[in-house]
């Protein structure tokens, strides 16, 4: 008996999962500027026609993989909501994480994964709220909850606690990119620790309730 038209093969969902796998290494690679969805299905070993039937269009392609990343990092960026000790403390924890999070040595660095999704969505309007959905909103919502546990305990002035997380976590992103995407590193080097020192500094002024 023929399979009905439009069902999936049993393996769909292994058979996916590799070719994300296979794709995204290439991707996060950086080897040219955003690779086509040619060069895509053949990181993946696979036709045209074969990835456009497990994703359709380049921008689904891409925001498969940004979702992708969301479940795999979920229990580390629930962690970051957790405050750890007083305000200071918490705010330079959480700037050390980030730090050696996004320079992590692993197969594709956090660091990767924030730059290329951003490149993408800064480039493709149909890939830009992807980047937001699974790359750049949750980073932000984590750290707003663990901001307004401070708020909550008296060590952080009332405020929009969505935009002080929009205020400590862009500097520190930019500066990341700065250094370790854009060259910054070779062209006009910067202490990152110390920066980073600095923008924790920055916020606590901002943002700490005063004694």
């Amino acid at each position: 008996m023929s399979r009905p038209k439009g069902a999936r093969d049993a393996d769909y969902d292994a058979k996916r999962t590799g070719l994300l796998r296979r794709i995204t290494a290439r991707l996060m690679r950086r080897e040219t500027a955003r690779p086509s969805f040619r060069q895509l299905a053949e990181a993946g070993d696979v036709s045209v026609p074969t990835l456009r039937h497990y994703f359709g269009d380049r921008p689904a392609l891409i925001g498969a993989i940004l979702e992708s990343y969301l479940e795999t990092g979920r229990r580390g960026l629930d962690a970051v909501a957790e405050p750890t000790g007083s305000l200071e403390t918490s705010i330079r924890d959480y700037c050390a994480a980030l730090l050696a999070a996004m320079r992590a040595p692993r197969e594709v660095r956090l660091g990767d994964v924030f730059a290329v999704s951003i490149a993408e969505g800064l480039l493709d309007a149909e890939i830009g709220p992807a980047t937001l959905r699974h790359i750049i909103d949750p980073s932000v919502e984590v750290l707003r909850k663990r901001l307004d546990a401070h708020v909550a305990r008296g060590e952080m002035i009332e405020t929009d606690t969505r935009a002080a997380a929009l205020f400590l976590i862009s500097p520190l992103l930019l500066a990341i990119l700065h250094q370790d995407h854009l060259g910054g590193h070779e062209t006009n080097p910067v202490d990152l620790p110390a920066a980073f020192d600095s923008i924790c500094a920055a916020f606590l002024r901002a943002y700490a309730a005063p004694d």
